[in-house]
């Protein structure tokens, strides 16, 4: 089972990989970052406003972190389309060779960083604690890639040292007093054991740091651990 779901990830990711590849290479590079940027302005901040609905809109509680999450994503993400499409040049012409490799380029790591988005996605939705039955916070989906991990790293590192917001001391990290997201790599570990059925939560003291990333600053889904 976890091999078709692994499988069922490449087939996405190929999927939106084509879709953007598409565009063209200019197309495809607006796309990329608009996804990118969108995906780090989601994580930054929806936890306070997972935190403000689930404290006063009780019947959207265990939908909270996923509401937020995923709508901050979206909207950002239609902005910054409009955006681009509205500033940027409507046609510019590359060399064959760059066009078709660069177009590849962008389009395959947007559409890896999206499938890795939408794995956040699930983890913060109330459902089972292992995703499909199988995909647990060690699952490193897809094959070992662990998409869902880079992508908690990565925002982990951006707000230690490309946007830091220095705050209270984190003595436990290596970025000084930034207030960093994650600083203690249990991001994925906590929602596993936010979610509210099935079986599979993790002690503990059972659970290491998730290297690469993984825990935010706020832990788990407000719906469901509050």
């Amino acid at each position: 089972m976890s091999t078709a779901v692994d499988l069922g990830i490449i087939v996405f990711i190929l999927g939106i990989t084509y879709a953007i590849v598409s565009e063209g290479l200019w197309g495809a590079a607006l796309i990329f970052f608009n996804v990118l940027f969108s995906v780090l302005i989601a994580l930054n901040f929806y936890e306070p406003l997972a935190a403000l609905l689930a404290t006063n809109v009780s019947a959207l509680a265990s939908f909270a972190d996923l509401i937020s999450l995923g709508g901050i994503w979206i909207v950002s993400l239609v902005l910054f389309k409009l955006l681009t499409e509205n500033m940027a040049p409507t046609l510019v012409r590359f060399p064959p060779l760059v066009l078709q490799i660069g177009r590849l380029v962008f389009g395959l790591a947007g559409g890896t960083l999206t499938v890795g988005f939408v794995l956040l996605l699930f983890n913060v939705a109330p459902v089972q604690k292992k995703l499909f039955n199988v995909v647990g916070y060690d699952h490193k989906p897809p094959f070992g890639m662990a998409l869902d991990r880079k992508l908690l790293g990565l925002m982990q590192y951006t707000s230690g040292s490309t946007f830091p917001n220095y705050g209270a001391s984190r003595s436990d990290t290596d970025y000084g007093n930034a207030r960093i997201f994650d600083p203690t790599g249990s991001w994925l570990i906590d929602h596993q054991n936010a979610r509210p059925f099935g079986e599979g939560s993790v002690p503990a003291a059972e659970a290491p740091p998730v290297a690469g990333g993984g825990g935010g600053s706020g832990g788990g889904n407000p719906g469901a651990s509050s």
